[in-house]
C-alpha cells in the first residue's frame, strides 16, 4: 500500500510526482502496490470553500473524496499500466484505489477533516491484507516539533504520536492516524520518495 501525497505536487510540481510514482513503479516489480492518492491542491480548494460557506462535514467529505480521485486521474497517467480499482480489493500489480467508490459510505471512516487520504491509506492497507502502508510525502518524515530543523523522529507508537499530536508536532499526517493505526495494527512509513536517501518515520502499532 503506498500513498503519493498531493503534498508532492504542491511542493515540487510534477518532478515530485514523478519521482513517487517511479518508486511505486519499481516496487510493483516486486509484489503488487496499490496505490491511495492524495488530495493536495484540489483537496485545498474544497477546505477552502467549506471555510467559506460551511458545507456540512458530509459533503466535504464527498468532495474531499472526489478531490483524491483528481489527482489519482493524474498518477494514473503517470502510472503507465496502472488498473483502477473501484473497491479495497488485492491488486494484481499496480493499480490505484478510486478514492469516491472504494471510501464512500465506510462506516469506519469519518466523515471529518481530521481523516485524510493518510488514514484512508491505513485503512485500505487492512481491508487488503497489507500489514504497512508507506505514505510519500514531501517532507523527511515526523517531526517532533513544526516547523524544525531537527531531523524527523526514526520510530514512535501510534500512542506516542497521538501525544506528540496534542503537543503541537507531528503534523505531518492527520489527526486520525494514531487511531487508525492501533484499530487495524497496520504500520505506517512516512518519507520522501527514494528509500535509501530518505529512511523516514516508522510509526507502528501500541
Amino acid at each position: 500500500m503506498v500513498k503519493i501525497g498531493g503534498g508532492l505536487l504542491r511542493a515540487e510540481g510534477l518532478a515530485g510526482l514523478r519521482s513517487a510514482c517511479a518508486e511505486a513503479t519499481a516496487m510493483a516489480t516486486r509484489r503488487p502496490v496499490l496505490v491511495v492518492p492524495g488530495g493536495g491542491p484540489f483537496a485545498d480548494a474544497v477546505r477552502t470553500l467549506d471555510a467559506q460557506v460551511g458545507l456540512g462535514e458530509e459533503l466535504a467529505h464527498a468532495l474531499a473524496l472526489a478531490a483524491m480521485d483528481q489527482l489519482g486521474l493524474l498518477l494514473r497517467r503517470l502510472l503507465p499500466g496502472a488498473e483502477l480499482l473501484t473497491g479495497l480489493t488485492p491488486p494484481r500489480s499496480l493499480a490505484v484505489v478510486h478514492a469516491a467508490r472504494a471510501f464512500a459510505g465506510r462506516p469506519e471512516v469519518p466523515a471529518s477533516w481530521a481523516v485524510t487520504s493518510d488514514s484512508l491509506a491505513v485503512l485500505a492497507a487492512a481491508a487488503i491484507g497489507a500489514e504497512e502502508a508507506v505514505l510519500l510525502k514531501p517532507v523527511a518524515g515526523v517531526l517532533a516539533r513544526w516547523p524544525s530543523a531537527q531531523p524527523p523522529v526514526p520510530a514512535l507508537s501510534a500512542t506516542e504520536l497521538a501525544a506528540l499530536q496534542a503537543r503541537g508536532g507531528g503534523r505531518v499526517v492527520d489527526a486520525y492516524l494514531p487511531e487508525a493505526v492501533r484499530r487495524t495494527g497496520v504500520a505506517v512509513v512516512v518519507r520522501r520518495p527514494g528509500l535509501a536517501e530518505s529512511p523516514g518515520t516508522r510509526i507502528f502499532p501500541g
